[in-house]
Parts: C-alpha cells; structure tokens; sequence
C-alpha cells in the first residue's frame, strides 16, 4: 500500500489561514503559540498581543464566567486527551462589539501518542443569530398583524349593535342634557367604527401602486397640511416646505402615501410642546446602504424641532405597540415601516433628546427608459 505523503509545511499554513474560522493553538500552559489570520476578525485582536499569553490574559474584559468556562475546556481536552464538546458564548470586543462565539477544543498528539498541544477552533456565529432573530421577529409581527384584524374584527360587530341600539333609544329621551349625552356618545362610537373599519380596510385592501411624476408627493403633502391646518396653528407651528420639482416618475399608491406622510407630520407635531417649526423636503438622491449603488430614489425628509427620541429608543421605534408617547398605540411608525416596505424604499431616523427628530424616506424613481428599478 502506497505510503501518504507528509503535508509540506506551506499547504498545511496555507489550509489553516483560508479556515472561516478561528485557530488557536495553545502548548501544555495554555500559551498561544500560533493564531491563523481570521483570529483578528473574529475577536478584534491583534496577533501579537495574543501571542505568548493565556486566554486569561489576552482575552478582554466581558463575563468571568464565560473566559472561566473556555479554561476550563481547553484544561480538560489537555487531561482527558478528547475532543470537547461545542461551547457557545457571547464575547464582547474591545471595541464593544458583541460577538456569538462557538468553539471547540481539538488534542494534539506528538509521535509517542503523548498530548503536546490543544487547538481551539472559535467559529463567528453572529450573522446566523441576527438571520434568526429576524426570523422569529418577523414570525411575531405576523402572528401580531392576524391578532390584531381578529381583534378589529370581532370589536366592529358589538359596535354595531350598540349604535342600533342607541339610535333606537334616542327618540325616547326627554331631557336635552340626556340627548347631548347620548350625542357625544354616538360620535365616540361613530370614531371608533371609523378607525376600525379603517384598520380591517387596509387588512383587505391590497396596495395600488401606480407610476406617478414625483411632483405628486407635493400634492399630498398639501392635503396633510389642510388636514392638519388647525392642530398646527393651535400649537404654533410653522411649515417650510422645500420641495424638488425635477421630472421624474415613481411607483406609488398615492392613499397609502398619504396615511404614511399624514402620521409622520402627527408625530411631529405631538413632538413639540408648543411653537415650533416642521421642514419638509424632498430631493433625488440615494441611501448609503442600498442593494445596488445604481439605483435613484425620490427622498423625502421631514425634520421637527421636537423634544427628540433618546439614542436608546431608536432601535425600538418600528415594532408595533412599541410606544413613547402616554396612551399611544404603538401602531403609526410599524405601519409607517410597512409602507415604506410595500414601496421597496427605506425609512431612517434621526433624532437625539432635546434636539428634534428627523425622519428620511426613499422611494425608487423609475430611471429614463421607464423600467421599474424598484423591482
């Protein structure tokens, strides 16, 4: 039988440098002797400040117990002469990133079967755990959106029955406090249908998106700031519109639009306490993270000088029935979200506490041959 050529030291490097993975090979002290190079991505250290020290001291401070947990395994692959189990855990950098780590640790043996080394081999496992979270969350907003319909649903039908109820009984009443009663009581009733029957519409209704010169977002931007005439001037504030008035198209269903610009300038405007001023613009232009850097969008930013979002809160702004505001829903930004999504464009926000908020949203245009970049 033909005797298996010995691996030429070059190869061999040259195998463990194109791992997608970490390996640290470790002598009988726990010394690291040899790092590959996707090491300093993976923990964000520099080789040479691993060289020649124990996990316990070139590792970061992050959890105690999780540098304890991989002593503890590499001491007892040392000892036992047997592959470890996967160890996950959590690792934050020295720059303060958080990593999803999973290692293992491998025995090495010299010629006398003794155990010289001990190799770890840490594979990064954060991209996979971010795909998952988005996974389960888009699970949650799913089941969330049916809930809620079913909830709309069974609301709008006791409603009606109240409203037959009360209008039947409304000819009956004598005294005119008792029908001022009963009035303001048929229009709670009649504002609750309406926003029910609104909620089951848009359930129903499917987006119509249709190809529209973007000087139509001014239009839209009008009917809001009708729609909003008295709310603003009762708080004192002031609009500046600075809109683009280039000839280009884009694809959008103008009513969804228009609830979209309708709660941010709501947002705005419960955003300051009293005198205070709204800008709207927009401009063609194009996000920094986008799928194709070929792409042109219609970008529409709306900045208040509101009392701002802490930094903190940012990242949660989005989800339904994630609210800030006292007896808020929840609702306007995630449907916002949703909207933004169904156009294929992107929504961004900006704020900071006590410095206002600034939201951006972009809109694919549809380039000068007339094709749909948005698809």
């Amino acid at each position: 039988m033909k005797a298996f050529k010995i691996i030429d030291e070059k190869v061999l490097n040259n195998i463990v440098q194109g791992i997608n993975a970490a390996v640290i090979l470790h002598d009988r002290e726990l010394k690291v002797i040899f790092i590959n190079d996707p090491f300093e991505e993976i923990f964000e250290i520099k080789k040479e400040n691993a060289l020649g020290k124990t996990p316990l001291e070139f590792l970061p401070d992050f959890d105690q117990r999780h540098k304890e947990a991989i002593v503890k395994r590499l001491k007892s692959t040392l000892q036992t002469g047997v592959k470890s189990l996967t160890h996950e855990f959590t690792y934050y950098s020295p720059r303060g990133n958080l990593h999803y780590l999973s290692a293992i640790s491998i025995p090495i043996f010299d010629h006398s079967n003794h155990i010289t080394y001990v190799m770890s081999i840490v594979n990064d496992l954060t991209n996979q755990k971010k795909l998952e979270k988005e996974v389960v969350e888009s699970a949650k907003l799913s089941s969330i959106a049916d809930m809620s319909y079913t909830l709309a649903h069974e609301i709008n039908n006791p409603l009606t029955g109240i409203k037959l109820g009360l209008s039947t009984l409304y000819g009956s009443l004598q005294k005119k406090e008792n029908i001022q009663i009963l009035d303001s009581v048929m229009k709670d009733l009649n504002r609750i249908q309406k926003t029910v029957s609104s909620f089951l519409k848009a359930k129903k209704t499917e987006y119509r998106i249709r190809k529209k010169n973007q000087r139509i977002i001014g239009e839209i931007i009008e009917e809001v700031l009708f729609h909003l005439g008295g709310q603003l001037e009762s708080k004192n504030i002031t609009v500046e519109k600075k809109l683009c008035t280039q000839d280009q198209d884009v694809f959008i269903d103008r009513d969804r639009i228009y609830q979209l610009l309708l709660n941010l300038f709501l947002n705005a405007s419960q955003a300051i306490p009293d005198k205070g001023e709204i800008i709207v613009s927009t401009r063609i232009d194009s996000p920094e993270e986008t799928l194709s850097s070929q792409k042109s969008f219609l970008c529409i930013t709306l900045a208040d000088t509101g009392i701002g979002i802490n930094q903190k809160h940012l990242p949660e702004i989005f989800k339904p029935f994630y609210s800030l505001k006292p007896g808020g829903t929840g609702l306007g930004l995630s449907i916002c979200k949703e909207i933004v999504s169904a156009h294929k464009g992107i929504i961004k926000v900006e704020s900071q506490r006590g410095s206002g908020t600034i939201f951006t949203i972009y809109l694919p245009i549809i380039d000068q041959e007339g094709s749909e970049q948005w698809n």
